[in-house]
């Protein structure tokens, strides 16, 4: 009984921790895109696959229209733009997001290594940016320093820049990639007006809820806009993820194979060693409906026991890992630099619903055929 209840603890725990990672996983890489982009990005309407699209007025009837709309928590205004880093020594390619004042600075200020966040409230226009703490280290700069960039159009422009942030989100494309600076900039760059963006950015309340939100949004946009969430702008991440989901379901079909075979076999054993007793409890007058719920109490105890254990210690385990991270990763494969195990109190009611009604679904049948099967002769004779 004691392999048993070994084995159930076990499989419980492989279960609650498999969903714990999901979860996790999905929670954490998917806060990380949203962090770098937002929930939906409003961009012209076109087949511009680079970093640099066609800008449209960003008007305040827009602005308003779309913030007035269910689920929108905040609409920030943005554009970017290429450009090229030189130092003493290296060159190095990187994309300059351009931001405003209302630009939602929650997420670089939960990754910042150092430095603070680049203000651009003021009237003057700002030359501080943020950049990653790869590009810090790969061109040997931090902050405080003046960094020269170059814009490859007609003329080449070249701006001065002053690092008073370094981040580092463990997303490596994107810390490779991005650098944030005032929106005014990139305006001021391409010679476009005040209100002219290339992209809107809205933050929503319920991400369930994006894709009805994208849709409601590009029925009130002008045939030119075009609204897309950002599953649509970064498949390669959610397919991604989305392969945890075929893991997690093979894993809790082992180990629920486990944890049957276990129970039938101690089920078995029991009934194989109470052979005599069954039939004496026969002659007294027990009906195998009888018997068969003796045997089912008797394994029902020992795998409420073992899934007792196992919620102790698998509960225990993700609530420890989550203060602490000791259980630690590659970001460069991984996009994180430790185990993200979140626990939610629906999956952990359905594995144990799941558990404990295919077990005590599969302990009916030995029991039942074993109790109406047995002869009462063959039983005391045996003895």
């Amino acid at each position: 009984m004691g392999i048993s209840i070994v084995s159930i603890t076990l499989g419980i725990c492989v279960m609650i921790w498999s969903f714990a990672v999901t979860t996790g996983f999905r929670k954490e890489i998917r806060e990380k895109v949203v962090g770098f982009g937002a929930h939906i990005e409003i961009h012209f309407f076109d087949n511009n696959a680079s970093y640099e699209k066609r800008p449209f007025p960003a008007t305040e009837e827009l602005l308003a229209e779309i913030s007035g709309m269910p689920n929108v928590r905040q609409v920030q205004v943005c554009a970017s733009k290429a450009g090229i880093v030189q130092t003493e020594s290296e060159i190095e390619g990187l994309v300059f997001k351009g931001i405003g004042p209302d630009y939602d600075s929650s997420f670089f200020a939960r990754h910042l290594v150092r430095g603070r966040f680049p203000d651009y409230s003021g009237e003057a226009l700002s030359n501080d940016i943020l950049i990653s703490e790869h590009l810090a280290g790969k061109l040997q700069m931090d902050t405080g320093q003046k960094i020269r960039v170059y814009f490859v159009q007609e003329p080449v422009r070249q701006r001065n820049f002053r690092i008073v942030g370094i981040y580092n989100t463990g997303l490596g494309t994107y810390d490779e990639t991005f650098a944030i600076c005032s929106l005014r900039h990139i305006q001021k760059l391409n010679g476009w007006g005040a209100d002219s963006v290339d992209a809107l950015e809205i933050l929503l309340d319920d991400f369930n809820g994006m894709e009805e939100t994208s849709e409601l949004l590009n029925r009130i946009l002008p045939y030119d806009l075009l609204a897309e969430t950002t599953k649509e702008l970064h498949p390669d991440m959610f397919e991604w993820i989305s392969l945890f989901d075929q893991n997690v379901a093979v894993l809790v079909i082992l180990m629920m194979l486990v944890v049957c075979i276990s129970l039938i076999s101690t089920q078995l054993t029991l009934i194989l060693e109470h052979i005599p007793t069954i039939g004496i409890l026969r002659t007294l007058g027990c009906s195998p409906k009888d018997i068969r719920n003796i045997f089912l109490y008797i394994c029902g105890k020992m795998l409420l026991k073992g899934m007792l254990f196992g919620n102790l210690i698998a509960i225990s385990a993700c609530l420890l890992q989550e203060r602490t991270h000791l259980l630690r990763l590659n970001p460069q494969s991984y996009f994180v630099d430790y185990v993200p195990m979140t626990c939610q109190w629906q999956h952990i009611l359905g594995i144990n619903v799941f558990v404990l009604v295919v077990s005590l679904g599969v302990l009916l049948i030995p029991a039942h055929h074993t109790a109406k099967r047995l002869r009462i002769v063959d039983a005391i004779i045996s003895k």
